[in-house]
């Protein structure tokens, strides 16, 4: 049997995925613009789309392709009506980032409680100044997201001492978590909440969902950590927060613009953490997420269900024109 031909989206200047290794099972066509995409795409069925922000398949258009698989769990780059439309089968790279992500937020938030900043400041200025520190044990935490990544997360903070408020779409209740608050419910959480931690993807619903009148519900002691998408969190309004100290931290991970622009005024605050969305990325992991594709592309040759599946259309319920 022919091998099967492999669009490999990759972004312009980054680094392409190891699936050299596969050349025995595909033939590997990567592509980086817009043209070189139309090029590949006629008679092509399988694409690997290697980053989550890449315009070039919502742009151009999914032409012949069967099946996408994502190096991310998240489908931000799937988002469109033509896309979802065409009945394209996608699977995700789960069980890689979901763990990585809740470790990087029980450490921030054990940044935040121990003063670990300013106790790093002090050494560095050759300082001794005792002082007392947060517990993290009994905070309460308001979770913004019940999906892999979230549920990974509540698990590993109620684990470490801390109450979980997990928020999805709707109310239910779920094995693991417990109960799951509807989205209409947060703004009566959000005053008890010692911590909100957002763990959701950018639909239209989501864009902008943390304002400055939810942020104004906070309590004024209370830290904001963002895992989810950038613009899930209006980035002005926590400025303004911070800087009025109604806000008393925040750690980020994604932002409206990556890279964070050089001028961008987080960088030189003090009680905020810029991180390079980097949160998920543990060493060898660019490795796993081809092991992930490669145990997909041999079901997908012979014919077996693929792994780790998602539904566009659940995803897209509250993108116009969609469903």
């Amino acid at each position: 049997m022919a091998k099967p031909k492999v669009i490999v989206i990759c972004t312009p200047g980054a680094d392409a995925p190891p699936v050299e290794r596969l050349s025995d099972e595909a033939d590997f066509v990567l592509v980086r613009t817009e043209d070189e995409l139309r090029d590949a795409l006629p008679g092509t069925q399988i694409l690997f789309l290697n980053h989550y922000r890449s315009e070039l398949l919502r742009t151009v258009g999914p032409g012949d392709l069967k099946w996408v698989h994502t190096s991310s769990i998240g489908v931000d780059a799937l988002m469109s009506e033509a896309i979802i439309e065409s009945g394209l089968v996608v699977s995700t790279s789960r069980n890689i980032c979901e763990r990585p992500i809740a470790e990087w937020v029980l450490g921030v938030l054990l940044m935040f409680v121990k003063d670990l900043r300013q106790t790093i400041a002090f050494q560095e200025a050759g300082r001794w100044v005792h002082r007392e520190t947060e517990p993290l044990l009994g905070r309460r935490v308001v979770l913004l997201g019940p999906g892999p990544v979230g549920r990974e997360i509540a698990l590993l903070l109620r684990a470490a001492g801390m109450y979980v408020d997990v928020v999805g779409r709707s109310a239910r209740l779920d094995e693991q978590l417990g109960p799951v608050h509807a989205i209409d419910d947060l703004d009566g959480l959000l005053p008890d909440a010692d911590d909100l931690v957002v763990a959701l993807p950018l639909t239209d619903a989501t864009r902008g969902l943390i304002d400055g009148r939810r942020l104004s519900l906070l309590q004024p002691s209370a830290r904001l950590v963002n895992v989810g998408r950038g613009p899930v969190v209006d980035e002005d309004a926590v400025l303004d927060a911070l800087r009025s100290g109604s806000l008393a931290g925040a750690a980020l991970d994604v932002f409206d613009q990556e890279p964070l622009p050089a001028d961008h005024p987080f960088w030189g605050m003090e009680r905020v953490l810029v991180s390079p969305h980097m949160s998920g990325d543990l060493v060898g992991w660019r490795d796993l997420v081809v092991d992930r594709f490669a145990t997909n592309l041999r079901h997908w040759l012979s014919g077996e269900p693929l792994e780790s599946v998602v539904d566009l259309r659940d995803s897209a319920v509250n993108l116009p024109g969609v469903g």
